[in-house]
C-alpha cells in the first residue's frame, strides 16, 4: 500500500504525466491507438531546412538520403513526450519523409492488464544501474526480466501485425525498453536490418565484467534481448559508452536539437511573456497544495523576468545533478553577497523539466529536491524555484529567452546549468548555446563535446571530491557582476552556435548520420567512429561512398 503523503503527491501530479495536445505544436504529432504509430505534421518546408544549412553539407544529406531510394525505416520507442528521443523524432522523421525517405515511427503502448507491474520500474532500473546512480547492492532479477518481456510481447502482438513493419528493411530501437521487440520482429520481417540507438552514459569497463551490476544489465540487454544480433549500434560519441563486443557496429552520433521547433524558435514578446505566466500558474497552483496540506516550508516565488537567474531545465532524474546545480547556485549567491550585491538583485536559482511516462522517478525526485531545498538552504529557498511542469515546450523555451532590463537597456544576466553526473547527450546544452546564454556544464558523458570552454561556457571537473563547484560559482558571479564579460560570452555563444552547434548539433546533422548508418549496415560493412558533419564534408572518400 502507498503511504499517505506519497497517494497526495501522485494524485496532485497526475496531471504532469496526462498526454499533451500537441495539435498547435510546429511539429505536430498523433499516435493512433490501434496501430501505434505516430503521424508527424508541420509546415516547415524543405526549403526552411536547406536555407539554414551549408551548402556542402546539404549536398551530402540529400547524397545519402538517395541511398535509402526504395527502402523504408521504421523507428519504434516507447514515449512520444517527456524525453530526449521525444523531442529528436518528430522533426528528424518529417525531414526524412521530405528528402523523399519513407520513415514511420511507433510508440509503444503501456502494459495492457493495469493490474500488471509497472515494466518502466524495471527499465527505469536498468537505466540507474547503467549510469551508475543505483545503489551498489542492487541488481535486476528474474521478476523483472520476465515484466519487460511480457510487456515487450504484448506490443509485439501489435507491432509485428502492421504490414509496414513486417516490410521495412531498417527498423530502429531506443535503449533498453524496447529491446526484446527484436526477436518477436525477425519471425515476420527475417531480413530487416536492426539499429540499435543507447542513449545512456554507460561504462565499458563495468559492463564487461560479468560480476558487477553493469556487466548483468549489459549481458541481459545483449543476449537475453538479442541485441547482440543487431546490424548496428548507435552511441554518443564516447569510447566507454561502447557495449562489450559491440566495438565494430556501433557508430557515434550525438543527441541533436531542432532550431524550428517550439523549443528553439525565436518568440514573440507575447509569446516569452505567455511562457512565463504559464510557468508562474504552475508554481501559483502548486503553491495552493502546499498551503492545503501544511507545507508552507516548500511554498516557492514565482519567476521575475526582472531579475537575474541560474536555471536548469532537465527531467526529474537521479542522474541530473539538481542537488549540485543547487549547491552551485547557492554559492554564488553567497560570491555575490560578499561583494555588496543586494538581496533583490541577487540571482534566482530555476530548476524546471518535465515527466515522462516511461520514467517513474519523476515525482520522488522532485520530492527530494524540495527537501534539500528547504533543509539545505533556508537562507536561499525564497529564491530557489523548482517545478515539475507539464509538457509545453513554448513554456521553456520562453524561459531560455533573455530579458532586457528596462533601465540599462542590457540583458539581464541568465547562466545556464547542467550538471548532471551521469548523462548521454544533454541537447538543452546547444539550446542554451544558440540563445546566446552561457553555459556550464559537467565533465559527465558527452555534454563537454557541445561546449567550447571561454567561449560558450564552462566544464566542470566531476572527478574534484567538490565537483568543481567552487570555480564554477566563481565563473558564474564574474558574468553576473560583469555586463562586459558577460556581453562578451554571449557574443562568443552565439557565434558558436552559428558556425559549430548549429552545424554538428541539429536534426540536419542527425538525419546525415543516420542515412550513413542505414547505408552501411544494410551493405553488411563495419561501423567508423566519424561523427562530426565537417569531417564528413571534407573527407572526399567518405562523400563518395554514398553514391555507392
Amino acid at each position: 500500500m502507498l503511504k499517505t503523503k506519497t497517494k497526495k503527491i501522485l494524485t496532485s501530479l497526475v496531471g504532469i504525466y496526462a498526454p499533451a495536445v500537441r495539435n498547435k505544436e510546429t511539429f505536430k504529432v498523433y499516435r493512433n491507438p490501434i496501430t501505434y504509430e505516430v503521424t508527424t505534421t508541420s509546415d516547415v518546408t524543405l526549403e526552411d531546412y536547406r536555407r539554414s544549412t551549408p551548402v556542402a553539407d546539404w549536398e551530402l544529406l540529400e547524397r545519402w538520403a538517395k541511398t535509402m531510394a526504395g527502402k523504408s525505416v521504421v523507428f519504434i520507442n516507447p514515449t512520444m513526450e517527456g524525453g530526449g528521443v521525444a523531442m529528436l523524432r518528430p522533426p528528424l522523421v518529417y525531414l526524412l519523409n521530405m528528402l523523399g525517405v519513407e520513415a514511420h515511427w511507433y510508440v509503444m503502448n503501456g502494459k495492457k492488464n493495469p493490474d500488471d507491474p509497472n515494466p518502466f520500474i524495471f527499465t527505469k532500473q536498468m537505466h540507474n544501474i547503467l549510469q551508475r546512480r543505483a545503489a551498489r547492492e542492487e541488481r535486476i532479477n528474474e521478476i523483472g526480466k520476465s515484466i519487460h518481456q511480457k510487456w515487450n510481447q504484448e506490443n509485439a502482438d501489435v507491432l509485428a501485425a502492421q504490414p509496414i513493419i513486417r516490410t521495412a528493411d531498417v527498423i530502429v530501437i531506443d535503449d533498453p525498453q524496447p529491446a526484446p521487440l527484436k526477436k518477436y520482429i525477425d519471425k515476420v520481417n527475417p531480413n530487416v536490418k536492426w539499429v540499435w540507438r543507447s542513449h545512456i552514459d554507460t561504462s565499458g569497463k563495468l559492463m564487461s565484467d560479468p560480476s558487477t551490476p553493469q556487466g548483468e544489465v549489459a549481458a541481459y540487454i545483449m543476449n537475453e534481448c538479442g541485441i547482440r544480433e543487431v546490424d548496428a549500434v548507435v552511441a554518443h560519441p564516447v569510447k566507454e559508452f561502447i557495449y562489450p563486443g559491440m566495438y565494430d557496429k556501433t557508430f557515434f552520433a550525438p543527441a541533436t536539437v531542432e532550431p524550428l521547433d517550439d523549443l528553439n524558435q525565436t518568440l514573440s514578446r507575447k509569446e516569452i511573456k505567455a511562457g512565463i505566466l504559464f510557468i508562474n500558474h504552475e508554481i501559483s497552483i502548486k503553491n495552493k497544495e502546499f498551503a492545503s496540506e501544511g507545507r508552507l516550508a516548500d511554498i516557492q516565488s514565482e519567476i521575475n523576468v526582472k531579475r537575474r537567474r541560474i536555471v536548469l531545465i532537465a527531467r526529474f532524474d537521479e542522474s541530473k545533478g539538481m542537488d549540485k546545480a543547487m549547491a552551485l547556485g547557492a554559492k554564488t549567491r553567497q560570491k555575490m553577497r560578499d561583494l555588496g550585491i543586494p538581496e533583490a538583485q541577487l540571482p534566482q536559482i530555476i530548476i524546471v523539466g518535465n515527466g515522462s511516462v516511461d520514467d517513474p522517478s519523476g515525482v520522488p525526485m522532485y520530492e527530494k529536491m524540495l527537501q534539500i531545498r528547504r533543509e539545505e538552504y533556508p537562507n536561499d529557498k525564497k529564491d530557489i524555484i523548482i517545478m515539475l511542469l507539464r509538457h509545453n515546450y513554448k513554456a521553456i523555451n520562453a524561459l531560455m529567452h533573455q530579458t532586457v532590463s528596462r533601465n540599462s537597456r542590457r540583458p539581464n544576466q541568465m547562466i545556464a546549468l547542467q550538471t548532471s553526473e551521469a548523462e548521454g547527450c544533454e541537447t538543452r546544452i546547444s539550446d542554451w548555446i544558440r540563445h546566446g546564454v552561457p553555459v556550464v556544464v559537467s565533465n559527465r558523458g558527452g555534454m563537454s563535446l557541445q561546449v567550447v570552454e571561454g567561449k560558450s561556457g564552462l566544464v566542470l571537473n566531476y572527478d574534484k571530491p567538490d565537483f568543481d563547484i567552487e570555480r564554477g560559482a566563481l565563473f558564474i558571479t564574474q558574468l553576473m557582476v560583469d555586463d562586459k564579460k558577460y556581453a562578451a560570452m554571449t557574443k562568443s555563444a552565439m557565434e558558436l552556435a552559428e558556425s559549430f552547434n548549429n552545424r554538428e548539433f541539429t536534426t540536419t546533422a542527425n538525419a546525415t548520420r543516420l542515412l550513413r548508418v542505414f547505408h552501411i549496415a544494410i551493405n553488411g560493412k563495419k561501423a567508423d567512429k566519424i561523427w562530426k558533419i565537417g569531417e564528413m564534408v571534407e573527407n572526399k572518400q567518405l562523400q563518395s561512398s554514398s553514391s555507392r
